[in-house]
Formats: structure tokens, sequence, C-alpha cells
């Protein structure tokens, strides 16, 4: 066997084995009113963050590529939070589609990145855990999963197969659908890419250090604040895992901004 094919061998099993390990701690947690919150553990590990230059639909400030640590595992909402799961620790819903029938367990929309800090801070004052926002390299990290292709289930250069996977425009209907309806990642997560942006803790920095880092907090100041993982209104090339986006903290975003969950590991 050559040297190239027991790497490759190797890198699979240590996939395997973190998925496995992934699947053996996901937890459900009680929020108010018998809510359940599913939550998967992603173990720590490194990864490639960002996309090369050569890859289709790139951005400017997605590089440079680095490689990134994650020194500690964490767990992950395995969905975006839901209207459901937000009702029951504020008690309203800001959501713009919030009248369908199945409107609870519809992904949160119309949220600010502040709006996700308040509902956030209520959360922790309920001793059930402490939650944030994941960061910006956290959320590649699991929305990736081991891979480093464009998206989470492969190169899929036409987007032919992004509507197996996410709501994305044009085959969403014009709105955001029930979460965890489409295929998950390899780590048991469901719609990293599409139905609505996701929130992530950073600032939007312009572009990446070329050097290889631990655990990456973004810049500790800037305009706007990162989301992440493309929406039901955006074409599939927005859904690429190297994408990135952002807004100003205290603006909603619309019916296409949500986020997902992150608690860590006592």
């Amino acid at each position: 066997m050559n040297l190239t094919c027991f790497s490759a061998i190797l890198l699979m099993a240590l996939i395997s084995t973190n998925h496995s390990h992934a699947q053996e701690r996901n937890i459900t947690v009680s929020l108010p009113d018998n809510t359940e919150l599913e939550l998967v553990y992603i173990p720590p590990g490194s990864f490639l963050m960002g996309s090369l230059p050569d890859e289709l639909d790139r951005h400017g400030d997605e590089g440079s590529v680095r490689n990134v640590t994650i020194s500690k595992g964490f767990y992950l909402g395995k969905h975006e939070l839901t209207q459901a799961q937000w009702k029951s620790v504020m008690s309203d819903n800001p959501s713009v589609f919030c009248n369908f029938a199945d409107s609870d367990v519809h992904p949160v929309d119309n949220v600010s990145w502040n709006d996700a800090q308040r509902y956030i801070e209520k959360l922790n004052t309920l001793d059930i855990g402490t939650f944030r926002l994941p960061t910006e390299a956290e959320w590649e990290y699991a929305c990736r999963a081991g891979t480093n292709t464009r998206f989470y289930w492969g190169t899929d250069s036409a987007g032919w197969q992004t509507r197996k996977y996410a709501w994305v425009f044009p085959y969403s209907e014009g709105r955001s659908h029930p979460v965890g309806l489409k295929e998950p990642n390899d780590w048991g997560l469901y719609d990293m890419s599409g139905n609505v942006w996701e929130w992530c803790q950073d600032w939007r920095s312009s572009g990446y250090d070329a050097a290889d880092t631990t655990d990456p907090a973004g810049t500790s100041e800037g305009i706007k604040k990162v989301y992440r993982g493309g929406s039901w209104f955006n074409k599939p090339s927005t859904l690429r895992s190297a994408n990135r986006n952002g807004h100003e903290p205290d603006t909603g975003g619309g019916t296409n901004s949500g986020f997902r969950l992150l608690m860590e590991v006592e």
C-alpha cells in the first residue's frame, strides 16, 4: 500500500471515529414549556478554513486559507433555532413567516445579532448550560464536518444537488421551511446551508491571516457581524461552506436571518 492510499484511509478512519463519537454524545435539553433543544457534539480537531483561489464563485474575503485548530469540543444545535424555541424563552415571536400551521418548527427569522444576544443572555439565566453563538471558525468547522469541497455534500459545480441538502432559490417557494427536512452533513447537522442565514459571534473581517491558528475569535472590532450558510432566498453558490456575509448587529436582516446555538462543554 503506498503512502497516499494509507493517508487517505487514515483520514477516513479519523473522520469516521469523530462522527461516531459525536453521535454517542448528542444530547437533548429542555427549554421552558417543555420545549426540546437537540444538540450535536462536535469533537475538537483541525481543518483548512476558507477557500482556495481556484474555487468556483469564490470571493476575496475567503482567504488566505489557513489551518485552524479547534481545541475543545462543543455542542451545536442540530437545527437552526426554531420559532417554538425562541418563544419558549422570550414569549414573543419576531418572525415574518409565523402564520403557517407548522410555523413553530420553522427557523426563527427576522432577528438581528443583538436580538440573538438578548435571547442567549436570558437563556443563560435558566441554569440549563452556557450558550453562545459559534465563532466563525467553529461554524465553518462544524459545517464542513471533515470535508474540504465547495459544499459539505461535494463540489457540485452546477448546483444540481443543492436542493437535496438545502432550501435554496429557486426551489424554496419564496419562504423558509421546517428544519430538518433536507439531508444533514456528516456530523448530523441539518440546514447548515440554506433556510436562514446563521449569525456568528465574530465581527466580519476583510479576509484571514494565512498563519496557522488555534480557536480564532475574529477581529476585536468592526462594523458588521458575520453570518453564514446562505438562505432560502439565495442562489446555490451562496451556500458554499466558505462563503461569508454580514450585517450591522442591530439590523434584523428580514425574513432570512436566524441563528444556531452553541452550548459549551462544562
